[in-house]
């Protein structure tokens, strides 16, 4: 029997052997091989919702969370968002959200108060499953220790979170990141340290990364030094960005019906890396006259270039 000759690579095949790992590279590195088709922009649906944690139902009286979050649900499901960031989420509300909105998982951890895990705020980043993989997620504090709270009362009670997560789009095969907060009502130092920290954060991801920073700031954008701290290295105000603006510029209902105000714009959708913008709209929902929160839903349809 004569003897198999050697395996030899030939030219072509040596060549796609180098070439494939170093396109592979490039596209991790948010790149293109030279000469490769540019990706299609891919189309995203983002929305973030204070939702009024159901703590204050008794004191809310008909505008309690047993009142309202038939609505609150019916909102996030006409919408549809790819991704929507809540704030005020106890557990008891996530439970009720996750059964009405079945095409929806989400992310997050309490914030550790009230004596008990589910018996604080979560602020959840809802995705939709069957798009969305969520290749890695986290959660850090707003404070001197990050990676959890600490302290015993006041100190303990006013440290806020921040909930990400790194997403793999499958149909489009294309990635990005998100990171949702809600930031404490005390305006000042520890608002603006806690904006610097999550941009400074955001700022350390891969260059190039697309990025939606999304949440309850309590701070009024363009006019705070909040807004500043969060936009100094790169981000941008999907407001300003948008070809598009719909409904009213003020986000903090109160219950109400609008008013058509340039100011009082405390929830926020900041953008970095390739995206753009084509709408944002104050989404302003109602069941005769009965808001779903005291906060309307902001939605952003963006473009991941």
């Amino acid at each position: 029997m004569q003897p198999r000759p050697a395996h030899r690579t030939t030219g072509s095949v040596a060549l796609a052997l180098v070439a494939a790992p170093l396109a592979a590279a490039l596209a991790v590195a948010g790149g293109a091989a030279p000469g490769a088709q540019e990706p299609e922009p891919l189309p995203l649906t983002v929305m973030t919702f204070n939702i009024r944690t159901s703590l204050n139902s008794a004191e809310d009286g008909e505008n309690g969370w047993p009142h309202r979050r038939a609505l609150v649900a019916d909102t996030i499901a006409r919408v549809a968002p790819e991704v929507a960031g809540l704030q005020e989420a106890l557990a008891d509300q996530l439970e009720y959200l996750s059964a009405k909105l079945p095409d929806y998982r989400w992310l997050g951890v309490d914030r550790g108060l009230n004596g008990g895990e589910g018996l604080s705020e979560h602020v959840p980043i809802f995705y939709r499953y069957r798009e969305l993989l969520p290749v890695e997620s986290g959660t850090f504090w707003l404070s001197p220790t990050p990676a959890g709270p600490t302290g015993t009362g006041f100190r303990r009670r006013v440290s806020r979170i921040v909930t990400w997560a790194h997403f793999h789009h499958v149909g489009a095969d294309r990635r990005f990141y998100v990171y949702n907060t809600h930031l404490t009502l005390r305006r000042g130092e520890r608002q603006v340290n806690s904006a610097t920290m999550i941009a400074e954060r955001i700022a350390g991801l891969p260059a190039g990364a697309p990025v939606l920073a999304i949440g309850d700031f309590n701070s009024t954008a363009e006019h705070s030094d909040t807004w500043r701290a969060a936009t100094a290295t790169g981000l941008r105000d999907a407001w300003l960005l948008a070809d598009r603006r719909i409904g009213p510029a003020r986000t903090s209902s109160d219950f109400r019906p609008p008013e058509q105000a340039n100011e009082g714009r405390i929830d926020w959708i900041l953008v970095g890396g390739p995206i753009g913008v084509r709408s944002v709209e104050t989404v302003i929902d109602h069941d005769n006259a009965r808001y779903p929160s005291d906060h309307y839903p902001v939605v952003a349809r963006v473009l991941l270039h």
